[in-house]
């Protein structure tokens, strides 16, 4: 059985996840820049006088080696991507929970002139 997404969202630390956020922005940043490209890619093996099946095996081999190094790029800048993500939203909960913060101050200004009107009310009918 599936549990509801409010027990797995209750379940996460966000306190955390917050405070660790513009670490994680900084190692994706640097993980980013180590995986970007230095150069070109490597070319495929250079033919060879004699076409034996070692040079078709190294040949092949070598091509699965750039389209590893390519997913490995793609991965490095998703996760870059991810990490600015993660640290926009660390600032946006940040001035959310300010703002609820000064709604609530507000709020609380407004119950009290609310109630000192309601006691200037009930004494002035006196």
């Amino acid at each position: 059985m599936a549990l509801p997404w409010s027990t797995l969202v209750k379940a996460i630390p966000w306190s955390e996840v917050i405070a660790r956020a513009p670490d994680l922005a900084q190692s994706a940043r640097k993980l980013w820049q180590k995986a970007a490209p230095q150069g070109a890619p490597a070319d495929t093996v250079p033919p060879s006088n004699a076409a034996g099946p070692d040079d078709a095996r190294l040949a092949a081999l070598a091509r699965q080696l750039d389209e590893l190094s390519l997913q490995q790029q793609e991965a490095a800048g998703l996760l870059a991507a991810l990490a600015t993500q993660n640290a926009e939203l660390v600032d946006t909960t940040h001035r959310l929970q300010q703002r609820v913060r000064q709604l609530g101050i507000a709020l609380a200004l407004v119950g009290v002139l609310a109630v000192a009107a309601l006691a200037v009310t009930l004494l002035a009918n006196r």
